[in-house]
């Protein structure tokens, strides 16, 4: 990905100069543990994002095919602008109060981020001239692919079966192993669409591509779309009420909130960015994305769907 070139060089210690700033705000916010944060850059951000450029070597991504970057980019960033506001930041919680029972609510906002992540976007792009199945295509899996999935696969799956939550809210469900089971494929598949493809598409397929042509840098592009990945989820803290759901007291003020998804949300970009770059395999990262998801949205999924 050329990260001694100049152009990746300086993108590297931009993204590192706005991180340690936002780092520096939040370390004066009680309650923060600056500690996590850190680990969380260098386990997923840079040693999951490692492990992916290293799994995906011989992988033979095609060229990205963008005509005008310039012009592809800015409409990108607009869009993007708009959706962070609009969808993330007022219209999923006025879905949640329309729709508050299950699985209605569940459905509703699957169709809200297909509509507004995908079709919207892809509609965008279809007015300046860009294929709608070329931005889509499915591509096949071959040996890099298959080795990809299967090591990041199991070291997403290990990162939430040791860190996260998922796991202990499966089992205060207490249901049998095999109720759960029953449950699973089914879950990966919700997940690999609702979160998967729809962010893949908006944030990899579109934005980092769109970046990485306009600014001349795969690397440059990618550490980008990290950033506008992360603060793109700063007006829901501020608006929707979405900082309950990171473990804060009260909504923060816009400053904390970007500062708090430069720091947390953003290193998470990174490493499916490095799969994209890598491969330009949509399948590939939606999947894997969806497995990302699994663990910790299991339970919530069984409890939508039965009356557990």
């Amino acid at each position: 990905m050329g990260w001694l070139r100049p152009r990746a060089l300086l993108a590297v210690l931009g993204y590192g100069a706005l991180y340690a700033l936002a780092l520096a705000h939040l370390a004066h916010r009680p309650g923060f543990d600056s500690g996590d944060s850190l680990v969380t850059l260098l386990v997923f951000g840079i040693g999951f994002s490692a492990i992916a450029w290293l799994v995906t070597r011989g992988a033979k991504a095609p060229p990205a095919a963008v005509k005008r970057p310039a012009l592809e980019a800015f409409a990108i960033l607009v869009y993007l602008a708009v959706f962070a506001v609009v969808v993330l930041g007022w219209l999923l919680s006025a879905v949640r109060g329309v729709a508050p029972r299950e699985p209605l609510q569940s459905v509703a906002i699957l169709a809200v981020k297909l509509v507004t992540m995908v079709a919207l976007p892809a509609w965008v792009f279809a007015a300046l001239g860009v294929s709608s199945r070329g931005l889509l295509a499915p591509r096949g899996f071959g040996l890099v692919e298959w080795r990809t999935f299967a090591v990041m696969g199991l070291l997403l799956l290990g990162l939430q079966a040791v860190a996260g939550r998922g796991l202990k809210e499966i089992a205060a469900l207490h249901v049998p192993a095999w109720h759960v089971a029953l449950f699973l494929l089914p879950a990966w598949a919700w997940l690999t669409i609702e979160t998967g493809l729809c962010e893949e598409f908006l944030f990899r397929v579109l934005l980092q591509t769109r970046l990485a042509a306009a600014l001349g840098s795969e690397t440059a592009g990618l550490l980008a779309m990290a950033l506008l990945f992360g603060l793109a989820h700063a007006p829901g803290y501020v608006l929707r009420g979405a900082h309950a759901m990171e473990g804060m007291t009260t909504a923060p003020d816009p400053w904390t909130a970007a500062a708090y998804a430069i720091v947390v949300v953003s290193p998470l970009g990174l490493v499916f960015g490095v799969l994209w770059a890598r491969t330009r395999n949509l399948a590939l990262i939606a999947l894997l994305h969806g497995l990302a998801d699994l663990p910790p949205n299991l339970a919530p999924f069984i409890r939508a769907w039965t009356r557990h």
